[in-house]
This record gives C-alpha cells, structure tokens and sequence, in this order.
C-alpha cells in the first residue's frame, strides 16, 4: 500500500509461541508463477494454506458463469497486518503473463486485520459484458460484481505488511479457474449510430453534458510502436473508448473516430497519443481538441 509509511504497528507478542517474521512468510514474489503483488507472496495453489501463517483461499476454485465466490484472508500469524481492504485485484493470466483486469482506483484507508480475525469479499462473476463501462474501475470493501470475464486461469490478490514500514511488503493470492466461453467485444449503449466510408469507420455517441462541443478519438492501425502495452479482451471491456472503437476494425478498415460530446478536458482522458496491442494487432490511439469533427493522420 502506498501509504504504509504513514503507520508503524509494533508486533503482537502471543503468550506460549513466536510470531514469524515477514521475511519467512511465503516465497519471494519473483520466484513465484503467481501475479506480482508483493515483495513476498503467499500464492495458494502454491502453498498449502493450513501450513501458511495467513493466507488467502477461495471457497471454490472452479467457476462457470454466472457465479459467486467468496475470497477469505485470515491472519493466524501473531501480528496485526497493516492493509487496505479497497485495494483487492482481479487478474488473467495469458499465454503466460498476467494481466490485472480490475481495479483501477480504489480509497487508500490505513486499515488492520488483527490476529485471529478474517475478511471476505465476495465476487460475483460474470460472462456478459458490462452495461456502463467507463475508463475505471472503482472499488467495492466486501462484495461486487465483475462483469465482461471470459474463460481461463485467474487470480484475487490483496496485500499489507506486518510491524515496521521497513518490513516487506506481503501479497496474498489465491488462483481460480473460469469455465466461459471467450469473450468477444460489442459497444455499449452510448453508440448512437456509425457509418463506414471506405477504410474510415465513423462512430457517434451520447456523450455527458447538453453543449454543442464534440471531442473525437482517433484509434488506427500501425505497422510499428515502441512501448505498445497489450490489452487483453477482459480489460478492454470494462473501458468504453475501446468498445466503442475496436469492434469496428473489419477488414479494409484502418481507422474508427468515435465522436460524442465533449467529455472534458483533457478529451477522454488521452494527453499524449499512445498504442496498444490487442488480439494481434497494433493500434495507436489519440484525441482531437472538442469542437473537433474531423480527424487527420
């Protein structure tokens, strides 16, 4: 947690036994095949919970959509864990790596889990895409939904750290299995129309506010990028600028501007253009000035 600095707790000393260092709970995060939360990690299949100080466990680690599943982490290691309950994270793991699906932004309370205490966040999972999908994610502390999830191999990850600011900081994963078919694109219900002229796709949507100024998102295919990060489906779904736009990259098509109603500045969030890679291909992104209607190269 970003503010761990502001709070030292000092160990809780059990009458009869030893609490265990930090530096001894769970494996260093590089060394493990789990996301990297953590400068350690306790990563259930990995290790075996009943054998782990503090651990966080699943009550099903196979799913099919739609479906409910309860995430515990409990602490029996001795000490009181300095953490966030907001900050938990939902990842996919693709062709090997892993990618954080949500959250984006979340509140930064100090919070703690005393020894012998537990909290649940109970997920619900589900396979259709989400109906308002909007550039964030914001954070639940102990129960939601997390629409738009196609099948495959996925982790819940939370963390903290015990005693001083100097301790390492723990993550706490447990990985889960989906049974959902892949997931497939489609805009959202802000697209009020949209039209092909040649190899430009021309979108239109109900933008926020009652002005008359448009802002424009340009998204086109290139050769080449440097730095372009890939955005695997699950993550593009929960982002309205990429609904409204890469569902309509057909064949011969080699740019989409989405136009709507100014969205403020700066426009849909864009400062700088930059690319990304999805489903194999090279896509750059950029934003025009509001009460811009036409897009150039």
């Amino acid at each position: 947690m970003r503010r761990r600095a502001l709070l030292s707790l000092s160990a809780l000393a059990l009458a009869g036994c030893t609490a265990p260092r930090s530096d001894g709970i769970g494996v260093p995060t590089a060394a493990s095949d789990c996301p990297p939360v953590g400068e350690r990690i306790v990563c259930v299949p990995e290790t075996d919970p009943e054998r782990a100080p503090i651990a966080l466990t699943a009550d099903s680690r196979s799913i099919s959509l739609p479906e409910t599943v309860t995430f515990t982490l409990e602490n029996g290691a001795g000490r009181t864990l300095s953490t966030n309950f907001y900050a938990w994270k939902l990842w996919k793991r693709v062709d090997g790596d892993w990618y954080r699906i949500v959250l984006d932004i979340w509140p930064e309370p100090l919070m703690t889990l005393d020894h012998g205490e537990r909290h649940e966040w109970v997920l619900t999972a589900e396979h259709d895409l989400p109906a308002d999908p909007g550039r964030y994610y914001d954070a639940w502390l102990e129960a939601g939904t997390v629409s738009g999830l196609g099948g495959g191999e996925y982790a819940f990850t939370t963390d903290g750290w015990f005693g001083e600011s100097t301790d390492p900081q723990l993550g706490f994963a447990v990985l889960f299995a989906v049974d959902a078919p892949d997931l497939t694109l489609e805009p959202t219900a802000k697209v009020s129309d949209a039209s092909r002229d040649g190899a430009v796709v021309t979108v239109r949507g109900d933008g926020e506010g009652d002005g008359d100024g448009r802002a424009e998102l340009v998204v086109r295919r290139v050769e080449a990028a440097a730095g372009a990060d890939r955005v695997i489906p699950e993550q593009a779904a929960h982002d309205y600028r990429l609904r409204n736009t890469l569902p309509y990259f057909e064949d011969g098509v080699e740019r989409v501007r989405y136009v709507e109603r100014s969205p403020g500045y700066p426009a849909f969030g864009v400062d700088e253009p930059y690319a990304i890679r999805y489903e194999g291909e090279l896509y750059e992104l950029r934003a025009a000035e509001p009460e811009t209607e036409t897009a150039t190269d």
